[in-house]
């Protein structure tokens, strides 16, 4: 109950300093926003938290981040991972502002554009990211596949959803669309194969429907990739400018895959040893 409790407590702070953010003047919102052409190091972590418009932009950010945060807690609660789940908020919320902020910059220096960087939807993309890895967690362990591999599947899998929606169609385009689905189709087969057989038999053993178990072990390891390109379409929309607000692609593609890679490095570094079967 008391980990409970503090796990609550710790999301809606999160929520809290956004509401209060909010209602802060504009002028002093103003100097909290990263700028391409003016940088402020304060700024590279306060912008992620700085909203203008509340209908079209805060309170999407809001429920999306209650969803994802809350699932990521009771899957990694279930796995009795509460001690990763606190590494990840903290990083995620501490150290991941910055790093999207630099990708940022980095991606305007390279487009040379001038142009302002706020709202906490890249860190909310990093919950959806770190929520894939717990799932790829829960398969590792009923399962015993290598996470490695079925990590940089989702990865490249989000490259290409990212590809295939907002690039228009070249021989380039093309020709890269069919390097990474060539990449992707090899990580998930690699995936498919590390699952362990004696594994596999012991979770068919507890499945009483002969036909449902003949399944199952394919449909969780499916259900990674459906919940990938369910989520590419809220994380990548079509419709880029939605009311007053223009969603910054580049922040959710960033957030999302650094989402899943930092959880499996994180996981990596606190259990000493890569996660395989």
């Amino acid at each position: 109950m008391k980990s409970r409790n503090l796990c609550l407590t710790i999301i809606f702070s999160v929520v809290i300093a956004l509401l209060l953010i909010y209602h802060l003047p504009n002028n002093t919102k103003e100097l909290l926003v990263l700028r391409s052409d003016s940088l402020n190091i304060f700024a590279l972590f306060s912008c992620h938290f700085v909203h203008e418009d509340f209908a079209n932009h805060l309170l999407p950010n809001i429920l999306a981040y209650f969803v994802a945060v809350l699932l990521l807690y009771w899957v990694l609660n279930m796995l009795n991972e509460r001690r990763f789940f606190y590494k990840l908020f903290a990083f995620n919320c501490l150290a991941m502002p910055f790093i999207l902020s630099l990708v940022w910059i980095g991606a305007c220096t390279f487009w040379n554009a001038q142009t302002r960087s706020y709202g906490f939807s890249g860190i909310t993309s990093a919950f959806l990211g770190a929520l894939i890895f717990a799932y790829v967690l829960f398969l590792h362990k009923t399962l015993k596949l290598d996470t490695c591999y079925a990590y940089l599947s989702a990865i490249f899998l989000a490259a290409l959803l990212f590809t295939l929606t907002y690039f228009t169609p070249t021989v380039t385009v093309i020709a890269t669309a069919i390097a990474l689905l060539a990449v992707f189709g090899t990580l998930a087969y690699k995936t498919v194969k590390s699952i362990d057989p004696q594994a596999r038999n012991k979770l068919l053993e507890k499945i009483k429907n002969p036909k449902i178990a003949a399944i199952t072990a394919d449909l969780l390891l499916l259900s990674l990739y459906l919940v990938i390109f369910l989520l590419s379409l809220s994380l990548f929309p079509t419709q880029i400018v939605q009311g007053n607000t223009t969603v910054n692609i580049l922040i959710h593609y960033a957030g999302f895959v650094l989402g899943i890679g930092n959880a499996q490095l994180i996981w990596q570094y606190f259990h000493k040893a890569p996660v395989k079967a």
